[in-house]
């Protein structure tokens, strides 16, 4: 079988990251190309995995051994970079968020679909041990109907440059939230019909509060299938990385965590089940192989991948709602047009 030739787009520290996977940890794949704007930073990592290295992006995409672009720039370059790669014939593993705006991502979804080619959105916690068993016992009915969905995420300082701007990254409900919105989504089975949302600039304000972006948000919101939801989040939490899931049924109850243990628990009126899962440096080292596997794995076997261009672009929708309703000071009905 050949092996479906990978090129990674952007070499910040998830770029790096998924060179190391495709390297070393997708069987299917091998890494043939990176590329960056920053010729340095493109050279050395190109000689480092002893691969060909490109600083311009559409020199790369005329290169035969490409097959597949896996593209980690900042999200405001998205867009562009994604259609571009579909009208060359590539398939597209796309960090998240997929694009800044939805406008963007219903461009890019019309092109990846008149191209044919495979388009397949980085949010990793779908591929994560302790997020998959949470489905698979929802999907089981082991707590019963769900009721509410809660999640915190914190992280430990604030993004530099671009990823402040909400122009640039969509601000800290698309760049950092859309994680726990696909999430969200994703677990409950069911659109985000309203959202409300709080929040503010409590710690940074030269750093984010003057480039129009939050540091402290807290989103109620509800699904279509009725069932509640909270996200808290915020960009600053003092010791360290800090996630953690809820999920809360009829008949029990779901703990995702993250902090020193990687905790998965679930409740029942039995007791409280523990299950352990590794705990590594990087929190979802594994999901990252995971979904990269799976990636190559749709390419080769001509599969729709679990997250679709559909889903970028729900996610970029919520943030766009969370935006009015903060602003707007009001709940907001996601609109899905």
């Amino acid at each position: 079988m050949k092996k479906i030739g990978v090129a990674i787009i952007g070499l910040g520290r998830i770029g790096r990251v998924h060179a190391e996977v495709f390297m070393a940890h997708v069987e299917n794949a091998r890494l043939v190309a990176v590329a960056d704007a920053v010729e340095e930073l493109a050279r050395s990592v190109g000689e480092r995995f002893g691969v060909k290295w490109y600083k311009d992006y559409d020199t790369l995409l005329k290169d035969p051994e490409v097959d597949a672009v896996v593209i980690c720039t900042p999200t405001f370059l998205h867009a562009e970079m994604i259609i571009k790669a579909a009208e060359a014939g590539k398939h597209i593993f796309c960090e998240k968020p997929m694009t800044v705006t939805s406008d963007e991502a219903k461009r890019v979804i019309s092109a990846v679909e008149k191209a044919g080619v495979k388009l397949m959105v980085g949010y990793m916690r779908r591929f994560d041990e302790a997020y998959l068993n949470a489905k698979k016992l929802i999907e089981e009915g082991k707590i019963g109907r769900p009721i509410m969905f809660i999640s915190i995420a914190r992280d430990p300082a604030p993004p530099p440059g671009w990823a402040a701007d909400p122009k640039l990254s969509g601000g800290i409900f698309l760049d950092m939230l859309s994680h726990d919105f696909d999430m969200a989504r994703w677990l409950i089975g069911s659109e985000v019909k309203e959202v409300y949302v709080h929040g503010g600039v409590y710690m940074f304000p030269e750093e984010i509060g003057k480039k129009g972006d939050l540091d402290v948000v807290s989103i109620s919101f509800k699904f279509e299938n009725g069932v509640l939801g909270y996200i808290h989040g915020t960009r600053k939490n003092v010791y360290g990385y800090d996630l953690r899931t809820e999920i809360y049924g009829t008949d029990g109850i779901i703990y995702v965590g993250a902090r020193e243990n990687n905790l998965f628990s679930y409740g029942r009126p039995d007791g409280l089940v523990f299950l352990g899962v590794k705990w590594f440096e990087k929190r979802f080292y594994d999901a990252y192989i995971a979904e990269d596997r799976h990636f190559i794995e749709c390419v080769i076997e001509d599969k729709t991948p679990l997250i679709t261009g559909n889903d970028g672009l729900r996610a970029v929708q919520i943030a766009e709602a969370c935006w009015r309703s903060y602003r707007e000071g009001r709940p907001v009905t996601v609109s899905y047009e």
